[in-house]
């Protein structure tokens, strides 16, 4: 998900930005989930939530600084408002929100906005480390509001097993870290085969899922995590759905897998209690 660059760090891409932010729409922005990549009348949205008014927000994301976002964001609404998706959640009687999220804005951005009738939303991210863990921090540049979300524990990747022939994970002098798709399709099988309704995301492919069922995983593995998963419904904000996998599976390497893999995913709790 995360890349180092220098000192600092970055999402490794856009796709993985829109991943993290897609488990973190509410507590970064106070929305509610409607569809990622949604495509209407051959344009392509990042994101679209609701609002507490049931608003429709569109939402672009860049990883780069991008002078064209605004025209982006300005079509998405031309067609999102002639087919207007989503009628049963949304309130279309209310304007439109059009949030454009980057590092940074050019200045063609602003003068873009400026002479715009349309009224955009500027918010600008920054990914910061604090110690030991890394946060995406998030500005909206109108109102100076401030919000922020951690991505990763970045000690766990000491804990990662650098391995040989049946490596099960590689990292790389750059920060990166890279799954053998040995291990990405073991973790598949356990975490998402066995639980994606429990975990609240789309079941695979059935071709996918027919071959992972034929790799011969082991039925019965012993190792026990817990993966917590926002769940409005219960008290506590959350439910925790049990993940058994082989033992050779590390903590850091199942963490950094959950935290890649799974959006809805709040925190892993290890065997032995740790939370992450």
């Amino acid at each position: 998900m995360l890349k180092k660059v220098g000192q600092g760090w970055q999402f490794a891409s856009e796709n993985n930005l829109e991943d993290f932010v897609w488990g973190q729409l509410n507590s970064l922005f106070e929305l509610s989930p409607l569809k990622r990549q949604y495509t209407a009348y051959g344009d392509i949205c990042d994101i679209l939530a609701l609002d507490k008014n049931n608003r429709l927000v569109i939402m672009e994301l860049k990883n780069v600084e991008d002078r064209y976002i605004v025209q982006q964001l300005t079509r998405y609404y031309h067609s999102l408002l002639e087919e207007k998706p989503f009628q049963k959640q949304v309130n279309y009687q209310l304007p439109v929100r059009l949030i454009a999220v980057a590092p940074s804005f050019h200045r063609h951005n602003w003068l873009d906005r400026k002479y715009h009738k349309l009224s955009f939303e500027f918010m600008s991210f920054t990914v910061r480390q604090q110690q030991n863990e890394v946060y995406l921090h998030l500005t909206n540049l109108d109102t100076k509001k401030v919000s922020q979300a951690k991505i990763i524990d970045v000690s766990l990747f000491k804990k990662v097993k650098i391995s040989q022939i049946n490596d099960t994970i590689v990292t790389a002098e750059s920060g990166d870290i890279t799954f053998t798709k040995s291990l990405d399709d073991m973790l598949q099988y356990y975490v998402i085969v066995k639980n994606a309704h429990k975990l609240g995301i789309p079941e695979l492919d059935s071709s996918e899922i027919e071959r992972l069922n034929n790799q011969g995983y082991r039925a019965k593995v012993s190792k026990l995590f817990k993966i917590r998963v926002k769940e409005q419904r219960a008290k506590s904000g959350f439910r925790e759905v049990s993940i058994r996998v082989p033992s050779s599976i590390g903590v850091g390497t199942f963490v950094i897998w959950v935290k890649r893999n799974i959006p809805t995913a709040i925190q892993v709790i290890s065997p032995s209690g740790g939370r992450y």
